[in-house]
C-alpha cells in the first residue's frame, strides 16, 4: 500500500493549466511520461515493483516551472499565441521561483503536500547523477530522469542524439550569457546516463534504440488511462 500522497492525473492537468505551462513544454512532459510509463510497465512485467502512478505524475509535472529558466522578454520562439495573461502568470512565477532552477522550484511547490513526488522531480536535473546525496535512487526516480533525457521536445530519440542536441543548445545559451562551458562535467554526466540506460534496459531485456514512439504505440501502452487514480 502506498504510504505517500499523489495528485490525480486530472489534478496534474489542473496544475499545468493554472501555471500556464507553454504548449511545447506540456507536449514534452507527455512524451516523457509515455516513455517512462512504458518502461515502468516493462519492469513490472519482470517482477520489479514500480509505482507507475508516481512515475506518470512526476513526468507530467517535471517541467511545471520550466519558464523560470527562460528570459521572458522575447516570446517569438514560443509555439503558441502568447497572451497578456500568460505573460503575467509566467512573470509572477519567475519572480517567486526564478532564483532557483525549475527542478528546485517544483520541489518547493510540491513538497509539503507531495514530498515523494517533489523529490522524484527534483532529482531529474541533469547533473543529479553526479550528486552522491541527491542522485536518482529509486526505480521511479531513475525512470523519470532517464525518460527526460530521451525526449527531444515531443519525440523519443536515441540517447546520444538527445544529449548532443542539449549540449549544442546549452553551449549557445551559455556563450550568449558569457558563461564558461564545463565539457568535463558534461562527459562525466553523460557517462552516468549511459550507465543508467544499461541498468534499465538490462532489467527488461530490450535494446534502447528499439524503444520509439512507434513501438510504444504498437504496444498500446496508454499511460493516461492505465495510471489515473
Amino acid at each position: 500500500m502506498r504510504e505517500y500522497a499523489l495528485p490525480s492525473h486530472e489534478e496534474c492537468l489542473s496544475m499545468i493549466r493554472n501555471c500556464h505551462v507553454p504548449i511545447h513544454i506540456a507536449r514534452h512532459n507527455e512524451t516523457v511520461a509515455r516513455l517512462a510509463v512504458f518502461l515502468a510497465n516493462k519492469l513490472m512485467e519482470r517482477g520489479i515493483e514500480v509505482d507507475v502512478e508516481l512515475v506518470e505524475r512526476a513526468c507530467l509535472l517535471h517541467d511545471l516551472f520550466r519558464v523560470c529558466d527562460f528570459p521572458l522578454e522575447d516570446f517569438r520562439w514560443f509555439e503558441q499565441p502568447v497572451t497578456e495573461d500568460d505573460k503575467h502568470r509566467w512573470r509572477r512565477l519567475k519572480a517567486r521561483h526564478g532564483h532557483v532552477r525549475h527542478e528546485d522550484a517544483a520541489d518547493a511547490f510540491l513538497k509539503d503536500r507531495y514530498p515523494v513526488l517533489a523529490t522524484t522531480i527534483r532529482r531529474h536535473r541533469y547533473v543529479a547523477v553526479l550528486d552522491e546525496t541527491d542522485c536518482p535512487q529509486s526505480w521511479e526516480e531513475k525512470l523519470v530522469y532517464y525518460a527526460d533525457k530521451r525526449a527531444m521536445h515531443d519525440t523519443i530519440v536515441p540517447l546520444n542524439d538527445r544529449l548532443e542536441d542539449a549540449h549544442r543548445r546549452s553551449a549557445l545559451a551559455m556563450a550568449k550569457a558569457g558563461i564558461a562551458r564545463c565539457v568535463e562535467t558534461e562527459k562525466a554526466v553523460d557517462a552516468r546516463i549511459f550507465e543508467l540506460e544499461a541498468e534499465i534496459f538490462g532489467a527488461i531485456d530490450l535494446a534502447p534504440d528499439d524503444v520509439t514512439d512507434e513501438l510504444i504505440e504498437r504496444c498500446s501502452t496508454d499511460y493516461g488511462s492505465s495510471t489515473t487514480s
